[in-house]
């Protein structure tokens, strides 16, 4: 085992013994609008009371392992120096088709993923500060899935959520590897990190994950019972790429495509004072974290069985982006099944923490019906978001 390299030690505690479950719930509604290991986000709001299959995983099927007591867990996050843009050329395999990725990322909110084969582009997401849209190959144009800010599409900041699941005993330290010319730390898990799974290395199934000093993930290998599942390798990485701002919000646009706006129908709208007047809780957030806007989400596609409305509120400090969404939704309101850690905490009926490697996630009970939800990349910031959360 290679040794753990000099990391900022940071303790964060959480008052509770939590059973760690292996299966992640997936979001109510599931947008997929790249097929990659980098599943994006989904686009309207989110109630775990339905959920989208989750790709069939080894892990799913073993018993969880004993109570982990997260009140005396030490998080040492990875030293990372995270860049502001990059650009990221990723070889793909998966199902024995290869393909190649092209990310091209400027954070917080902008992102350009391209899916090409044989150089024709097949696929497609982008976000810029005014929408997201998604390739469609048989219309040859880009359509736009919903309006307003969204994070940056498919952007994993993976470092700080490999540590809080090293700690946890979900992920080992495994060497080093080189991929594009740059140096790795290698990782073992379970399944891949995609926020739908977590679990440890077992013979029936691995992931091995490259994670460079940036925090970029250079390499990706998925096993099951020895068999590929899928792989990913970074064949070129450019740091701050020059990339103009129309970029991220790509043409020919869609317009005339009312079948694909039965299927994503959702709404968002920018929140009004009296919306954001009416949320439950306020949020102290660090001084160097400054509000860049709410917007309202509701979800009217025919694919969810469940409505759901969320107030979001977008905190950002430069690259570094946290959101603070109060969802509601029109029946009993799940905050992740048997797959998040459940947590306790003084003035919550019920709190639930999913790791993941493009946002971590932090979800406390409001009612029956609605719950507040923080997403970061650093989980000990969501958790210290979330104690000094207060309720209205």
């Amino acid at each position: 085992m290679a040794q753990r390299p000099d990391r900022v030690q940071r303790q964060w505690r959480l008052p509770s013994v939590v059973p760690v479950a292996i299966a992640l719930v997936g979001c109510a509604v599931l947008v997929v609008l790249v097929a990659t290991s980098g599943d994006d986000e989904a686009t309207v709001p989110r109630s775990s009371s339905t959920t989208a299959p989750a790709p069939t995983s080894a892990s799913t099927t073993e018993p969880p392992p004993e109570p982990v007591d997260l009140a005396a867990l030490t998080v040492e996050p990875f030293p990372e120096d995270a860049p502001d843009s990059y650009r990221i050329v990723y070889d793909i395999e998966e199902n024995a088709v290869e393909r190649q990725e092209r990310w091209t990322v400027r954070r917080p909110y902008e992102s350009l993923i391209e899916g090409l084969r044989d150089d024709v582009l097949v696929s497609g997401s982008a976000t810029s500060r005014t929408g997201l849209s998604t390739y469609v190959s048989d219309r040859d144009g880009w359509f736009p899935v919903q309006p307003e800010l969204h994070r940056a599409s498919f952007d994993q900041r993976p470092l700080a959520a490999m540590a809080t699941m090293v700690a946890l005993g979900f992920a080992d330290m495994a060497g080093d590897a080189e991929y594009a010319g740059t140096a790795c730390t290698v990782f073992l898990t379970g399944p891949p990190v995609s926020g739908e799974s977590l679990g440890p290395a077992s013979d029936s199934e691995q992931t091995e994950t490259c994670i460079d000093g940036r925090g970029l993930v250079l390499h990706e290998r998925w096993e099951i019972n020895g068999r590929l599942v899928s792989e990913r390798t970074a064949s070129s990485v450019e740091i701050d790429p020059a990339v103009p701002a129309e970029a991220f919000d790509p043409r020919p646009r869609i317009t005339d495509a009312p079948e694909l706006a039965t299927l994503l129908a959702s709404v968002a709208v920018p929140a009004d004072e009296e919306t954001v007047a009416g949320l439950r809780t306020d949020v102290a957030f660090p001084a160097d974290y400054e509000l860049d806007g709410a917007v309202f989400r509701a979800n009217t596609s025919d694919a969810s069985a469940i409505g759901a409305t969320e107030t979001v509120r977008f905190y950002s400090d430069g690259a570094d982006l946290v959101e603070v969404a109060e969802v509601t939704v029109s029946g009993p309101a799940e905050l992740g099944g048997n797959g998040a850690l459940p947590l306790t905490l003084e003035g919550f009926e019920e709190v639930k923490f999913l790791p993941g490697f493009r946002v971590s996630v932090i979800r406390a009970r409001l009612n029956d019906t609605s719950f507040v939800e923080i997403r970061g990349t650093d989980p000990g910031l969501l958790v210290e978001l979330l104690r000094a959360i207060t309720l209205r």
